[in-house]
């Protein structure tokens, strides 16, 4: 007689159904910090289920790399001053991103030279590391940033006495791979994805509202009053108000979620910020542009047209949340080139003008000029 799985509770085990209704077995374990799932393909109930189970989960256990409880770290070695510093109270007040970002960098610096004493490290060091990340100019900048901010904090603390990251130089950055839409890539993506969709409510979230990704994902109908939409940016954590333009509120009284979030899956449930991201490729893909094109790019759009517009640093940096105006500039300055440059162009071919008229005048009148002259009396010409 068969016994049921669910009569007998598996360790480490889970199951969902398929879209016909079928019921699917893993086995789940966390091997060296990520989850490994694998399928048991056996028959539920049967005795070759246990032993596919028993067989699946010795062999996930046994990849399991073996690592000391609680591995010693020297005091004032690189990845003790990490600890110290992961565990304040500046890295808590911190924002979710900056903290995950920064956690991130730091933790591989710990893994790569946490032997290192903290209080005798160089500044060829931290260029070293510089240079080590070199083709991801953003990354390699940003390893600079938080060691400097590392050691700021270790000054105050009293844990060291210098900042080995103060005056290496950042690396140039190339160009920026988040291209802004071009009119006509819009109006494409705008024609392949009606009023209605999910797709064209992200994109006005997007390109109308200056909304990040992070922000489009958890934005919804709580956040939006008679005439803007407010809510707190997830990134920066500043509180931005955004006017709800007619495009825009058309977008949101037809986006077909049923839920608060504006944006959610066919299932109803809101987007991870990854998954997201994969839907705006498909929607990307089904216009029939570029697979370069993000949502960022919208956003980046966004600051292109308000540039090109006479907006000012400032008000371009409160449309999109910015807390300086350093990233609204990129655009004013783009913009300012061409309207200079137009201005120029204007300029000189006014001021040509005239001159080409007054010379048409004349060759007119030197043509009449020196045209057939009539016969005179006397001339003795026929």
């Amino acid at each position: 007689m068969r016994t049921s799985v669910a009569a007998i509770r598996y360790p480490f085990t889970m199951c969902d159904r398929d879209r016909s209704g079928r019921k699917r077995w893993y086995v789940r374990l966390v091997v060296d910090g990520k989850n490994k799932k694998r399928r048991i393909r056996a028959k539920e109930g049967s005795e070759a289920w246990v032993a596919e189970y028993n067989a699946i989960l010795e062999d996930l256990r046994s990849s399991v790399v073996a690592r000391p409880k609680n591995p010693y770290v020297a005091v004032y070695s690189l990845h003790w001053l990490i600890s110290q510093y992961l565990t304040s109270a500046e890295f808590a007040e911190a924002k979710p991103a900056t903290q995950i970002q920064r956690r991130s960098i730091l933790l591989r610096i710990a893994r790569e030279s946490g032997h290192l004493d903290c209080r005798t490290l160089t500044r060829d060091a931290v260029q070293a590391g510089r240079d080590k990340r070199a083709k991801t100019p953003g990354a390699a900048n940003n390893m600079i940033k938080v060691v400097k901010s590392l050691y700021a904090w270790g000054i105050d603390a009293g844990h060291v006495s210098h900042n080995p990251a103060e005056g290496v130089k950042r690396l140039k950055m190339g160009d920026s791979t988040w291209k802004p839409w071009t009119a006509t890539q819009r109006e494409a993506f705008k024609a392949a994805h009606p009023y209605g969709t999910t797709a064209r409510t992200a994109f006005h979230l997007a390109f109308d509202g200056g909304l990040r990704r992070s922000d489009v994902v958890r934005i919804g109908r709580q956040h939006r009053d008679d005439t803007h939409l407010r809510i707190e940016q997830k990134k920066t954590g500043r509180m931005v108000a955004i006017m709800v333009t007619l495009d825009m509120a058309e977008a949101l009284d037809t986006a077909p979620s049923s839920g608060l979030h504006y944006i959610e899956t066919a299932n109803g449930k809101p987007y991870s910020e990854k998954g997201f991201g994969a839907a705006v490729r498909r929607w990307v893909k089904e216009a029939g542009l570029p697979s370069g094109l993000t949502l960022h790019g919208l956003r980046k759009a966004d600051g292109v047209r308000m540039a090109e517009s006479g907006a000012t640093e400032n008000e371009i940096a409160a449309k999109l949340g910015h807390s300086d105006t350093r990233s609204a500039s990129i655009y004013t300055k783009g913009a300012d080139q061409q309207r200079l440059a137009d201005a120029a162009i204007r300029r000189y071919t006014e001021q040509s003008a005239p001159q080409n008229a007054r010379a048409g005048q004349s060759d007119e009148k030197n043509s009449i000029e020196s045209g057939p002259k009539k016969a005179g009396g006397g001339s003795g010409e026929t």
